[in-house]
C-alpha cells in the first residue's frame, strides 16, 4: 500500500509540474508576436491596426493599436523603431493578414513601395493587440 501511495503521489506531482510548464508555455506563446494567428478581419487605416482577436477564454473582441510610436520610415523603408512613419508614408494597407504595405518618401523625396511584417512585433495578449 505504501508503494502504491508513493507511485500515486509521484504521478500527481508529475501531472502538476507538466500542467504548470505547459500552462506557462501557453501564456508565453501569446506574447511572441504572430497576432495574425489568433486574430481575424485585420485592417490598417492610416497608422492604426484593427482586428478581432481571440481571448484566453476563447471569446473574441475588437481591438486596435496605434503603430506610429513603433514604426519609422528610414529612407523609404519601414522599420521597427520609435517614430512617426505616417507623416512620410501613404496608402497603408494589409496585403496579407500580417504584411503592411505603404508608399514612403525617401530622403530625396521620391515615393517608394515598402512593407513590414507586423507579426514580428505585434501580439495578441488576451484579445488585445500589443507591441512587444
Amino acid at each position: 500500500m505504501k508503494k502504491l501511495f508513493s507511485i500515486f503521489r509521484l504521478t500527481v506531482v508529475s501531472l502538476l509540474a507538466t500542467a504548470c510548464f505547459f500552462g506557462g508555455f501557453t501564456k508565453a506563446a501569446w506574447a511572441l508576436g504572430d497576432f495574425s494567428q489568433s486574430c481575424y478581419g485585420a485592417n490598417v487605416s492610416g497608422s492604426t491596426l484593427s482586428a478581432v482577436c481571440r481571448t484566453m477564454s476563447g471569446s473574441y473582441k475588437d481591438t486596435s493599436i496605434e503603430l506610429n510610436p513603433v514604426i519609422e520610415n528610414v529612407d523609404g523603408q519601414l522599420t521597427w523603431q520609435p517614430s512617426n512613419f505616417i507623416q512620410t508614408c501613404r496608402y497603408t494597407s494589409l496585403v496579407t493578414p500580417s504584411l503592411m504595405f505603404a508608399e514612403c518618401k525617401t530622403r530625396d523625396q521620391r515615393w517608394v513601395a515598402t512593407d513590414i511584417d507586423l507579426d514580428q512585433h505585434i501580439a495578441n495578449i488576451d484579445g488585445t493587440l500589443k507591441y512587444e
